[in-house]
């Protein structure tokens, strides 16, 4: 059995779908616990290239060291170093700012700045940057992935 649905009464079925949802209630949906890193600033200092990165703790718990390994690509892909950058502590939901200096390296050469991962996660008891996910984001012309 079909079902016709005259052109004439499509403006007021809408409308009436339209009021239902409009009293459905809204549910917020709070983000998982992460660590936000955001590359704010690339700028050459001497013969180097010095980053600024801002880092928030939303772990909902202090993190006494957090150590990851970045790999820095030029803009033709190639991997120009790697390196273990330490952010130090970062106490829960405090905002941060630190800053790491790629020796020998004009910031224009530079293209992606790869997280490879956290560093210094023993397997028997892994501090919260080792499982905590990061939000990453970028100010500069480096695209920054994981």
């Amino acid at each position: 059995m079909a079902v016709r649905i005259s052109k004439s009464i499509l403006p007021a079925l809408y409308a009436g779908l339209l009021g239902l949802c409009a009293t459905l209630p809204v549910h917020a949906q709070s983000e998982a616990p992460a660590i936000t890193l955001e590359l704010n600033k690339a700028e050459d200092s001497g013969e180097n290239c010095r980053l600024s990165f801002v880092m928030t703790n939303g772990t909902g718990r202090p993190i006494e060291s957090a150590a990851y390994e970045l790999v820095l690509f030029t803009k033709d892909g190639v991997i120009n170093q790697m390196s273990v950058f330490d952010f130090g502590a970062l106490p829960e939901g405090k905002t941060v700012v630190r800053q790491f200096e790629l020796p020998a390296l004009d910031c224009a050469q530079a293209g992606n700045l790869l997280i490879n991962g956290p560093a210094g996660c023993p397997a028997d008891q892994a501090p919260a940057h080792c499982t905590a996910p990061l939000r990453l984001s970028s100010r500069t012309g480096f695209t920054l992935t994981q």
